[in-house]
Formats: structure tokens, sequence, C-alpha cells
């Protein structure tokens, strides 16, 4: 249309399209890249026509029919446009029914990463000049095993608290770098001025031995004692006024002092919890600073000698520690000697790498369990415990950290057993079960001698989508966007496009593509499940930010999906939950 033609011109041209109609076709609300998988789902029985409509035009871009599909999570009628390539604004119209607008465009995903990048400067904490209630916590914090001071400032709340938990928030520094390495050369400052705010914290959080401490601000003696905002007066007691400190961008200061009253009791100031984080978080970190070796090698040599002296030493401490034992700390386990081996080139790195993944083959299930359904390739928890691995948040690393070893060494003698083992768990594991439903999600997980709700059985295994809804639960977006993740790569490696499309609906289902057409990503979308305000630790709360990725949708008893509107379990902004969904559009973004 030209710019000429006006509101009464645009509807006559989409055929004076009706008030009353239902707009309840679930689809990715943002949209899709032109060569992705491109899918719409109706809730109903049966087939029936559909088409996607040019939004200026009026004119229909494709043409196709619904199909039906039964599955574990109801009956639904699944359409499928993938054919239609060309960039523009369109609409998906079935009979009485249609879908908010949604765009096809090689940048589709750009805005929403761009928002979710500011949603870490949002989140910052410290001296800082874009945190959401800017400055705060530059007390932080007093150690818990001796009482004295330590500078833990910087880094980034999690989720809609005010806590510093390690293990969660260094997935932001693993989702910020690998879309920054996926999307170069145009996101470069923004990205490493955000990770190096980030770092800040976690290179003050690592200890002379080597490990990495657990958190600021979470629990010590009581749940959320910690969990608040303090004035910012740093001191110990007898002491004196240290520093006037000039606010970032501004003429505002920020008083420092030495010996405030609220220092004199170890638990009025936020605690430094001195045990060292879990095996999983402690290889997390290793990646976290072997990639930032790598990323500033060029900019900044000293800073980036610092980061890889920070990650060896952590995994020092790991392999004298025990270094891992379940399916899940192997595959991170792997990711940190890759990410080791790429920053210094050291062999010790690629054979403990090598040794980790063949620790990892020990564990899987290399049979079908069941000859109907041919399910096979998941894990099992550790050599000690035949139960299937499941995580629903520290992220599919058992999948990520092998493809991340054959993409750097695809010439190793090894590398076609790692490349067997990514096809049995991609293909015979979480593409076989993600074609149980119309929506086509990956499960939670696997579950040995009981059914633990919704009677989803494959041979002597149950199954379930959704965590079981017990004291603690949260919703399943960090396990689809890893797994997604997972999926892209082994796409890649197996040259197969069907792990690129069901890759493709993970980010979907956390888009809108789902039973409630919500999506799950603040001011992204429609339908969004209600905040979760945690008002009753500390005020003022956490409010809305843009960019924050919900924890996701949960499920029922009987393992049907479940929006548990204003819940910490669905509508909390968890780190990892942002982290891996960006990671997940990057890669979809640079996947031929």
């Amino acid at each position: 249309m030209s710019g000429r033609e006006t509101v009464g011109d645009l509807a006559t041209a989409v055929g004076a399209i009706s008030r009353d109609l239902s707009v309840d076709v679930t689809m990715n609300q943002v949209g899709f890249l032109p060569g992705a998988q491109k899918t719409c789902v109706l809730a109903g029985e049966g087939s029936s026509a559909f088409a996607v409509i040019g939004l200026e035009s009026g004119e229909a871009g494709y043409r196709g029919a619904l199909q039906a599909s039964r599955g574990d999570l109801g009956a639904f009628r699944v359409g499928d446009f993938s054919a239609l390539q060309d960039p523009g604004t369109y609409y998906v119209q079935a009979g009485g029914s249609r879908s908010y607008p949604f765009r096809i465009g090689h940048d589709v995903y750009d805005p929403i990463l761009q928002m979710m990048v500011r949603y870490f400067s949002l989140q910052r904490c410290g001296l800082s000049a874009t945190g959401y209630l800017a400055p705060c916590h530059c007390d932080d914090g007093v150690r818990l095993d001796n009482g004295a001071h330590q500078d833990v400032t910087g880094g980034w709340h999690d989720a809609s608290d005010l806590r510093k938990w390690v293990g969660a928030t260094l997935y932001g520094m693993i989702g910020l770098a690998r879309t920054l390495e996926r999307l170069q050369p145009e996101w470069g400052t923004a990205i490493l001025d955000e990770l190096r705010w980030g770092n800040r914290y976690f290179l003050a959080m690592q200890e002379p031995a080597g490990y990495v401490m657990s958190h600021v601000g979470g629990d010590v003696a009581q749940h959320a004692d910690s969990n608040r905002w303090t004035d910012n007066l740093v001191g110990e007691p007898g002491g004196q006024v240290a520093t006037v400190a000039p606010l970032p961008g501004g003429s505002s200061a920020q008083v420092t002092v030495i010996g405030a009253r609220d220092d004199s009791a170890l638990l009025c100031r936020r605690v430094i919890q001195t045990e060292p984080l879990d095996r999983f978080g402690q290889h997390t970190f290793c990646i976290a600073e072997a990639t930032m070796a790598r990323l500033t090698r060029q900019s900044d040599p000293a800073y980036s000698a610092r980061c890889l002296t920070a990650a060896s030493r952590c995994l020092d401490w790991c392999i004298a520690s025990g270094f891992a034992e379940t399916a899940g700390e192997y595959g991170v386990a792997i990711g940190s000697a890759v990410a080791l081996y790429r920053a210094s080139g050291q062999s010790q790195f690629r054979d403990l790498a090598a040794d980790s993944a063949r620790r990892l083959a020990a564990l899987q299930v290399k049979e079908a369990v069941d000859a109907a359904l041919p399910v096979r390739g998941f894990y099992r928890t550790s050599a000690t415990n035949p139960e299937p691995y499941r995580d629903i948040w520290h992220g599919c690393w058992q999948l990520i950290g092998l493809c991340e070893l054959i993409e750097a060494l695809p010439g190793d003698p090894d590398a076609p057993a790692w490349r067997d083992a990514v096809a049995l768990y991609a293909r015979d594991y979480l593409l076989t079960l993600s074609r149980r439903s119309a929506y086509a999600i990956v499960p939670f997980g696997l579950f040995a001698g009981h059914d633990p709700g919704g009677n989803r059985r494959v041979g002597a295994y149950w199954y379930r989508y959704f965590m079981p809804p017990r004291d603690w639960w949260v919703g399943i977006n960090a396990n689809l966007a890893s797994a997604g993740v997972g999926l892209l790569k082994a796409a890649r490696i197996l040259q197969d496009a069907r792990l690129s499309a069901i890759a493709q609906r993970q980010l979907d289902w956390i888009l809108g593509a789902n039973p409630f057409y919500a999506s799950t990503v603040e001011d992204v979308g429609h339908n969004h499940p209600r905040q979760f305000v945690n008002s009753h630790e500390f005020r003022p709360p956490t409010p809305r930010l843009p960019g924050a990725v919900m924890n996701g949708l949960g499920g029922t008893v009987d393992d049907q999906p479940d929006r548990c509107d204003g819940s910490y379990h669905t509508a909390e902004y968890w780190t990892p939950m942002v982290a891996y969904t960006m990671w997940l559009m990057a890669e979809l973004e640079r996947t031929p």
C-alpha cells in the first residue's frame, strides 16, 4: 500500500477483519528467520485450511492445511508454512481464528536480544549508572567464616530478588558471551562492557585455593535474611571515612564509610557464603573465565591473562576435589576443559575433555527401552545412581559439552564416538519424545520405578514435560532453551535439519506457541503470566524489567500445562532462563 492510503483502506484490503475473531492461533509471537521451521497450532480436532496473510498487502503469502495432531498435551491442529521465506509482517488466519502479527526477517530476533542485554544492565548491582535502583549494595559484603569485610560489589541481581547467587548469575556470562561470539562484530562493545561488569563480582568471589564461593545476599541463618536493601555504607568497627567515589556519568557521589553502625553485627550487612559453590558452578566459572580470556586477548592482554589464570586455578581445584560425578557434571566439565583448551592451546585441557567424554559415555543408555517407541541415548545419573539424569535449569550440557568438544576437535580419533553419542541423545531421545505432542517440546526427563504423574510411559520408564508440582519446582524455559542450543549444534554436526526444526520449536513455546498463547519474555509478545512480585522480603520489589525471561510455564500433577500466574514457579526472572534463551536466538540467527 502507498503512504496515502488510510486505515479504512487497510481494513478493506485485508477483508474487513471482524473484531469478533478469536486470537487463538498459537505461534511464536516474534517471528521467524526466513529459512526456519515455521509452525502454528490451533486447538481442536480434524483438519482445516489456513492462510498466512501479509499485513500490508492483505494477500495470502501461503495457503495450507492444518493437520490433526493428537498427543500428550491434547488434540490440536498444526500448520507448517516453512516454505514462506519472504521478509515481511504477517498473521495467520484459520476460519474464525487468527494470530497476532509476526515477522519474517534475517534480523527478527535482534530487537529482543538488545532488550535482553539491556536487562542485564538493569539488574546491575553496585555503583552502577544503569541498575534499576542504583547505587545499591555498595557494602557487599561480610564473610560468614570470619566476619571480615571483603569487597564483592558488582555483578547482577538474580531472579526477582536482590540475591547474587554465583551458580545462577554465572549463566549470564555464558549467555552474553555466546551471543557476542555468534553476532560479532556489530554487538561487540555493549556486550563486552556488560561481561566485564558481571565478571568484577565473579573474580572477587574466587578464593586463594581456587574455588568460587557460593553467594552474597542469599540465605544465612534463615530464609531471605540477606535478601534486602542496605544503606551502602561499608565498614569495619573502629574505622574512618575512607573515600568519596563519584558516580559514573554524574556529579553526585557515593560516600564509603569505614566503621558504620550497621556493620557491628554479622547479619546487619549482606553476608558472603564462603562455602564452595557446587561442582557444576565451579565448571561454569571456568567456562566464563576462559571465554573472557579469549574475548579480551587482543584488546586487554593483562585482563585476559588474569581471567585465564582464574579459570586454570579453579579447574585445578575441581580436579583435586573430585571433578565430576553426574552426567550433567561430566557434560559441563567437558565444556570447561574445551574452553580452557581454546583459550590456552594447552594439550592437558584437550586430554581432560576427552577423558570426561569417555566417562560420560559410560553413563549413556544405548539400548532401546521400548520396542514400540525406541527411546535411547539418555544418561543415567551417575555410576552409582541408575536413575535417568534430569535437570531443570543448569542446562543440557550432556549434549552441549559433547558438541563443543567436536567443534573444537573434529579430527580427533575419538570424534566418531562423540558424534554417535550426540546422535543417540539428540535423535533417539530428544527428537523422538518431542514428537509426542503437537508443540514438539522436549521432556523435563525420564523417571525409573514410579509414575511421577501423568502416566506417560516408555517401556520401564515414565516421562514428564514439567517438574512435578511439589514444594519446590520451576518452569521449563531453561530446559527448553538449553536443549534447543544443543540441538542446533547437533544439527550442524550431524547435518540433520530435523534437529534444527525441533530447536526452533523450543523457542516458539517460550515466545507464545503454547496452549495459553503466553509469551514468557517481558515486553515481548502477548498474554504474559502475571509478574511475580517479591514484596514480602524487601521493598521496593523488583519492577517489571523488559527482556526478562520468566521461569516458564509449569505443569499440573497430571503433567498438563499450568500458568500459575504471579508465582515464582512460573513468573520469576531467573538468570539461566534469559541466558539460554538469548544464546538460542543467537545460534538460530547464525545457523545456515
